[in-house]
C-alpha cells in the first residue's frame, strides 16, 4: 500500500471543496430570495427619513446603544437607497468573504502549503460551520443581525491575518499602511457589539502579552493597535445610549452569576458541536497533515499551549458572558453563530500549537496506512450521517426545492406592490404563507401598534399597516 497522504494532497483536497460547495451553493441562491426583513431593517432608514441620517446616528447613540460602527452600518442599508436588491447581494459579499477570511487564515498559519490545500481548509471549516450554525437568516440574511455579529467575526479575522502579515513586511510605507489597516479594524469591531469587543480586547491582550512575556519585544504594532482599541473603548463606554440598554434589563449586571451561566453554557454546546459533527475526525485529519509539515514551517503554532488554551476558553467564555450580563438570559441564537464560529477556528489552531509542542517533547508514532483507511472511512461516514441530520442544512436545501424561497420573494414582492399603489395612509397586507427558516426572521403582525408595523409603516410613509386576518399556513 502507498501512503495516502500523498494521494490525499490532491483528492482530499478536492473533497474538502466538494463540502465547500456542497453547503456554499445553496445559500448564494437563497442569497435571491432574501428580503429586508420587518425586524429592525426599516426602523433605521425610517429614523433616517424622518430626522436625518447623521442625526439618525446620533439619536440612537445617546438613546440606546454604544455600538458606533454598527449604528453606522445599520444606518446605511440598502433601503436607504430604496433597494431590495442590496439585500440580496450583501449575502453574497458575506457568504464569500467568509471563505476568504478562513482561507487567508489557513495561508497565513501553514504558508508551505499550497494554495488548493489552503482552500480545501477553509472548505473544512465552512461545511463544519454550516452543519450546526443554529441561524442561517440570523447570520448571513438579516442585516440587523449580520451587521452586529457577522461583520466583525470577519473583520476580526482580517485583524489576525494583517497582523501576522505585518511582521513579514520589509518596506517601512508598508508596514505604516498595514498598521494604519490594524487600527481601523480593532476600532470598527469594537464599535460593532458587546460579545465582539471582548474578544477583540482578549485577542490584543493575548498578542501583546505574547510579545512582551516570551518575546520580550515590544513595535510600533503593538501600540497603534493598543491605542486603537482604547480609542474604541472610550467612545463605546462613554456612550449614553448604553446606560439606557443596560438600565432596561434589571435580570442583568450580576458578573459571578454571568460567569457561571457563561461556562454552564460553554459546556453544553461544545459538547453538541463535537458529537454532532465530524470534528473529531477532521482533527485527526489536521494532525496527519501537520506531521508532514517540518517543524520552521508550523513556526506560528510555536506557542505556549496553556496560554493559548486559557485565551480560547476565555474568549467563548466571553462571548457567553455579554448576554448574561447584559440582559440575563440565555443568548439568542444569532450570538451562539458567533461562538460556533470561533469555536470552529480556534479548535483547529489549539491542536496545531498541542501538536507542535507535543512533537518537540515526546516521540510522536506515524499513522499506519490502515489507520489512514479506517480513518477516511470513518470521516466518510460521518460526513454523510451529519449531513444528513443537519437542520441548517435540511432547511436550505429544503427551502430551495420546496418552492417555498421563491414563494416568499413572490409574496414580499406583492406586498411591495400593494403598499406603493395604495393612496390610503393606512394599508391591509396579506399574512405570508410562506415563511423559508433559512431566511426568514420575523414579520408584522395584526397589532398595528406592533413595533415591526409602526417602523415598516414609517418607512412606506404610511399611518399604519395592518396584517389581515387570516389563516396562517404551516407551509
Amino acid at each position: 500500500m502507498t501512503d495516502l497522504f500523498k494521494k490525499y494532497r490532491k483528492e482530499g483536497n478536492v473533497f474538502n471543496l466538494l463540502l465547500l460547495a456542497f453547503v456554499l451553493l445553496p445559500l448564494l441562491v437563497l442569497s435571491y430570495f432574501n428580503h429586508p426583513s420587518a425586524a429592525d431593517d426599516y426602523g433605521y432608514i425610517d429614523t433616517v427619513f424622518k430626522f436625518g441620517w447623521q442625526e439618525a446616528m446620533h439619536y440612537y447613540y445617546t438613546g440606546w446603544t454604544g455600538r458606533y460602527f454598527g449604528i453606522f452600518l445599520n444606518h446605511s442599508n440598502p433601503l436607504l437607497f430604496h433597494s431590495i436588491v442590496g439585500f440580496k447581494v450583501l449575502p453574497v459579499l458575506l457568504l464569500l468573504w467568509l471563505v476568504a477570511a478562513f482561507y487567508g487564515l489557513a495561508r497565513h498559519l501553514t504558508p508551505t502549503l499550497s494554495r488548493l490545500a489552503h482552500l480545501g481548509f477553509a472548505g473544512v471549516l465552512y461545511f463544519l460551520f454550516i452543519l450546526q450554525i443554529p441561524s442561517l437568516a440570523g447570520f448571513f440574511y438579516w442585516m440587523a443581525a449580520f451587521v452586529t455579529y457577522t461583520i466583525p467575526s470577519i473583520l476580526t479575522f482580517g485583524w489576525v491575518i494583517v497582523v501576522l502579515r505585518w511582521y513579514r513586511l520589509e518596506t517601512k510605507w508598508m508596514k505604516i499602511l498595514t498598521g494604519i489597516l490594524a487600527g481601523f479594524l480593532v476600532f470598527a469591531v469594537i464599535g460593532s457589539s458587546e460579545a465582539n469587543l471582548l474578544t477583540m480586547l482578549l485577542l490584543i491582550a493575548g498578542y501583546c502579552g505574547f510579545r512582551l512575556l516570551f518575546q520580550r519585544q515590544i513595535d510600533g504594532l503593538m501600540v497603534g493597535v493598543v491605542a486603537a482599541a482604547a480609542l474604541g473603548c472610550y467612545l463605546y463606554f462613554t456612550a449614553p445610549g448604553l446606560d439606557v440598554r443596560l438600565g432596561g434589563n434589571p435580570l442583568g449586571g450580576n458578573i459571578p452569576l454571568s460567569f457561571l451561566n457563561a461556562f454552564r453554557m460553554l459546556g453544553i454546546v461544545t459538547l453538541g458541536w463535537i458529537t454532532k459533527t465530524p470534528l473529531l475526525l477532521f482533527t485527526a485529519a489536521w494532525l496527519l497533515v501537520l506531521s508532514r509539515i517540518t517543524p520552521q514551517a508550523r513556526a506560528r503554532f510555536a506557542v505556549p499551549f496553556w496560554y493559548v488554551f486559557l485565551l480560547y476558553v476565555g474568549i467563548l467564555a466571553a462571548q457567553l458572558f455579554t448576554s448574561y450580563y447584559g440582559i440575563g438570559i440565555d443568548p439568542t441564537e444569532r450570538e451562539v453563530n458567533l461562538v460556533y464560529l470561533f469555536f470552529l477556528v480556534g479548535w483547529f489552531y489549539v491542536f496545531g500549537v498541542l501538536y507542535q509542542w507535543a512533537s518537540r517533547k515526546l516521540d510522536l508514532p506515524g499513522m499506519s496506512v490502515i489507520s489512514q483507511y479506517i480513518l477516511i472511512g470513518l470521516l466518510g461516514l460521518q460526513v454523510i450521517f451529519s449531513t444528513y441530520q443537519s437542520a441548517s442544512v435540511r432547511a436550505a436545501y429544503g427551502d430551495l426545492l420546496s418552492g417555498r424561497a421563491a414563494a416568499y420573494d413572490a409574496e414580499l414582492y406583492r406586498r411591495y406592490e400593494l403598499i406603493e399603489s395604495s393612496t390610503e395612509s393606512v394599508v391591509y397586507l396579506p399574512a405570508l404563507k410562506n415563511r423559508p427558516q433559512s431566511l426568514y426572521v420575523d414579520d408584522i403582525n395584526q397589532n398595528h401598534n406592533h413595533w415591526w408595523n409602526r417602523l415598516m409603516a414609517g418607512y412606506f410613509g404610511k399611518e399604519a399597516i395592518y396584517m389581515k386576518e387570516e389563516t396562517l399556513s404551516d407551509e
